[in-house]
């Protein structure tokens, strides 16, 4: 792979490593700046490469000396790293450097935050620490000597001898440079432990800084345990190491990493209590652990051959911290939030200039490719795999890719290999979900005579730069059909489209059914079904499967949103007649009734409106979602105090299922009843308050109605010294702020001294929070957009990867007017043609201009 020098690296240039490494030696001395790195390499020769220039990666450091086999070299040093003769057997390199982690703002390789050294890593930050073969595939087991003055001094593997000032760490299990990590600094932890089924005991750690995180980690600690006993239950996966520690960090780029044996959090992934987390915290950071947990099988004993390959390890972890968060929580509930936030984040990327396959095949710089694409949809295309084989045939499938590859550094190819194995299948044509970019539009047409029913479907996907030619894909389509009286006249069918067009029948039936298509979200597609407004209300009141119950109330969510932006008509009766109909229904999961009663985004609907070329005007979307929560308030009127009162949590916190289903109907009816009341018991319910998800709910119940200034005074005042809290404080003014103030709001909060923006959580709070109020940041007179410029310029030469990453909020320009579209584009050419712009953010602002007018 040609990836010694700048530039575009190929797919097609992969060639592996022209060495082995048969151990690595580190040794650092800690300093905040001037950290020395000693490192002891042995190498041999690979004979499964071609020969090559003998090359390691390294950024910003000070060679102090260099030895081959124990004679001093001037190797040849350039931006990129370090170039030098060897010889041609076995040999031991030697090198130490010099580093400055205290002027490492980028929070990649070695840096600090709040005074404690952390790292980070993945994907190239290794190269950062020493000169190393920073790629996946180069895999060896690591021997760490940690020198330095805090207390607590740890790296990846298991403990070895120790004393005051030092530690040692050995991990035993090969692994690629991207999973090193040391973490050093004055901690304490809150421990426990977890036997293995194999009767091996572990010793659990999770290490934070003292004063007030402490009482923040019991739930983690027992959502990781659950997570370990939930991966040798489900996919038979031992952890493999006498210690598992997880470290909480403030200054963190993303939301945790799998470092083997030393996971590294950022802070709002791990510490949480019902004071200061909501529900939908915790249910995250249980994700989160469950996640990284994960990894140690799908991701750090299998890994990547190369970064092409990063859905081969994030696409298969996220679709099992899925079915955990299933199997621990509600099934229906978690698939669709799954799909609410893959339809939010992963459809616009897939459908506009950043797209890109689930596997690309160039990159210019590779943490611009940890996506949605690479992330969700790549777990939507495990999940279709599943569906494909079945549940028998995925699971010895597995069994067999973890005896095959432990160990090694593999490839999608790979991957597939094993379910073709197993079932006898060829998957040439299921590889497509891996290159081909774009979301697929299946169109539905029904044909019924005589007691023979047809369903015809016909796939198209847009062609893209990332995609000039589109080719069938094979797409699992669960189909069920309803009788007249909701009764299911045929069960759930998994159909197979594979070509272009094709046709189904089913035969026998005593009348005309109503089709229930795509259940259970069964393929990550675009489904266009023209139906009447009555059959989606029938669909809305007697689906079986949930997720299609669902969809039909948000499909007429959709379309009255869209009529009523781009005219004067009245929300659609048939929705909210159904939308009481299901609230009324106490046989269904609170969770599940609260999603009932979310609206479509205003972004969704602006995409929705551009889908069938309309232009979306942001402030007439805003208004037909405000006029429509009024409607739906006052049909609900009569229900919603009975609602309220029958769902009011008093019983003593506790973030379960049941607990947190309840509470969040109970906020989302307060929501609709505080256009009834004026906010009266939105605000009884702030001062009663006992945990974050009732008094944040209750708060964002009265800035809805732009109402609360004296609640949020207050808030601010109570939770202050919260870090994690005030977050949460900055993000709701701006989320909830009338589309014409957001811009203010945003203004005045970047002047408020706890506006640290070199803290990715604290920026993403309030930039991001500014992308995400849709009428405030496509304000028509371009403030919003100036204002998210400039601060993503501010950003940029300290965090390249936050900022690059916060570009996204540009990627739908086209979609907008012409207006809207040449302020957007002034401030794309102003990013452009910055002086110092990183590499990270120059690529993604350069596909954004990119973008083709609709």
């Amino acid at each position: 792979m040609k990836d010694s020098a700048p530039g575009t690296v190929y797919l097609s240039d992969y060639a592996p490593f022209g060495w082995l490494i048969e151990s690595v030696h580190l040794e650092f001395d800690l300093d905040p700046d001037a950290t020395r790195v000693k490192s002891r390499i042995v190498f041999s020769p690979n004979l499964n490469s071609p020969e090559q220039e003998f090359f390691l990666h390294g950024e910003n450091l000070r060679l102090i000396s260099a030895r081959i086999d124990g004679t001093a070299i001037s190797p040849r040093i350039t931006r990129e790293g370090l170039t030098c003769p060897v010889p041609e057997g076995e040999f031991l390199f030697e090198a130490e450097v010099e580093i400055n982690p205290g002027a490492n703002t980028a929070l990649e390789g070695l840096y600090l935050s709040n005074g404690m050294f952390c790292t980070q890593c993945e994907a190239e930050g290794f190269r950062k620490i020493t000169y190393y073969p920073d790629r996946p595939e180069v895999m060896a087991v690591f021997t760490v000597e940690i020198n330095g003055s805090a207390s607590v001094l740890l790296s990846n593997g298991n403990p070895g001898p120790r004393g005051p000032g030092h530690a040692l760490w050995h991990d035993p299990w090969p692994k690629p440079s991207y999973l090193f990590a040391l973490v050093a600094g004055d901690l304490v932890a809150h421990s426990d432990r977890f036997t293995t089924a194999s009767g091996r005991r572990v010793d659990l750690n999770l290490w934070v800084r003292p004063g007030g995180d402490e009482d923040k980690c019991a739930f983690a600690m027992e959502a990781l345990k659950r997570a370990m006993q939930w991966d040798e239950q489900v996919y038979g996966r031992e952890y493999d190491l006498d210690v598992f520690n997880i470290v909480a960090v403030d200054d963190f780029n993303m939301g945790a990493m799998e470092n083997k044996g030393l996971n590294v959090f950022n802070s709002a992934a791990v510490l949480a209590s019902p004071e200061t987390s909501t529900d939908a915290n915790f249910e995250r950071i249980e994700a989160i652990i469950a996640h990284e947990y994960f990894h140690n099988w799908t991701g750090n004993r299998i890994t990547c051959r190369d970064w092409f390959q990063l859905c081969l390890k994030e696409g298969l972890t996220v679709f099992r911290d899925a079915q955990f968060t299933a199997d621990m929580r509600s099934a229906p509930v978690k698939r669709i939030r799954d799909v609410i936030d893959l339809r939010a984040r992963q459809f616009p990327e897939d459908n506009g200039p950043l797209a890109h396959p689930v596997r690309p095949d160039h990159f210019q710089e590779i943490n611009n490719f940890y996506t949605a694409t690479v992330y969700e949809k790549g777990a939507e295309v495990i999940g279709m795999l599943k569906r494909l084989v079945g549940d028998k045939a995925y699971a010895e499938a597995l069994e067999l890719y973890f005896a095959r590859f432990d160990g090694q550094a593999i490839t999608i190819e790979d991957w597939l290999s094993v379910f073709e194995d197993v079932t006898g299948r060829e998957l040439c044509q299921f590889l497509r979900w891996y290159t081909q970019a774009g979301t697929p539009r299946v169109a539905v047409k029904e044909e019924y005579d005589s007691g023979t029913y047809t369903l015809t479907f016909t796939q198209s996907t847009p062609p893209s730069a990332a995609s000039p030619v589109q080719r069938p894909q094979i797409i699992p389509i669960a189909v069920g059909l309803l009788g007249a009286n909701g009764d299911e006249v045929v069960p759930t069918q998994m159909l197979e489209l594979t070509k272009d067009s094709q046709s189904f029948t089913f035969e026998g039936l005593s009348g005309r059914p109503v089709p229930s298509i795509l259940r259970d979200f069964s393929a990550p597609v675009i489904l266009e079904h023209e139906i009447s407004d009555a059959e989606r209300a029938f669909l809305l009141a007697h689906d079986t499967d949930p997720f299609n119950r669902w969809e039909a109330g948000q499909a007429l969510a959709r379309e009255t949103l869209c009529y009523m932006a781009t005219s004067d008509a009245r929300p659609n009766p048939d929705y909210l007649e159904g939308l009481r109909a299901v609230l009324r229904d106490d046989s269904l999961d609170p969770a599940y009734r609260a999603l009932m009663l979310g609206l479509p985004g205003e972004s969704e609907i602006a995409l929705a409106l551009s889908a069938h070329g309309i232009i979306p005007a942001p402030e007439a979307i805003h208004a037909a979602r405000e006029r429509l929560l009024d409607a739906l308030s006052e049909t609900l009127a009569d229900d919603l105090p009975a609602l309220l009162d029958a769902n009011a949590v008093r019983e003593r916190y506790s973030p379960d299922a049941a607990q947190s289903g309840r509470r969040a109907l109970f906020t989302a009816a307060l929501a609709l009843w505080s256009r009834r009341d004026g906010g009266a018991r939105a605000a009884s319910e702030y001062a009663a308050a006992d945990n974050m998800t009732l008094q944040l709910g209750a708060l964002g119940a009265l800035l809805a109605i732009g109402r609360g200034e004296a609640e949020t005074a207050a808030f601010y005042e109570q939770w202050r010294h919260e870090r994690l809290v005030i977050d949460k404080w900055f993000a709701i003014q701006i989320s909830h702020a009338a589309p014409d103030a957001a811009v203010a709001k945003t203004r005045a909060l970047v002047q408020h001294p706890d506006f640290n923006w070199k803290n990715p959580n604290r920026f993403r709070a309030v930039l991001g929070a500014l992308a995400g109020n849709h009428g405030g940041f496509h304000s028509r007179d371009g403030r919003g957009y100036a204002l998210f410029a400039d601060w993503l310029l501010t950003l940029d030469p300290v965090n390249p990867q936050t900022a690059a990453r916060m570009c996204t909020a540009f990627q739908s320009w086209r979609h907008y007017d012409g207006g809207r579209q040449m302020l957007i584009g002034a401030q794309l050419d102003r990013i452009a043609t910055a002086g110092g712009r990183s590499k990270d953010m120059g690529e993604m602002i350069a596909r954004i201009r990119a973008a083709r007018p609709q």
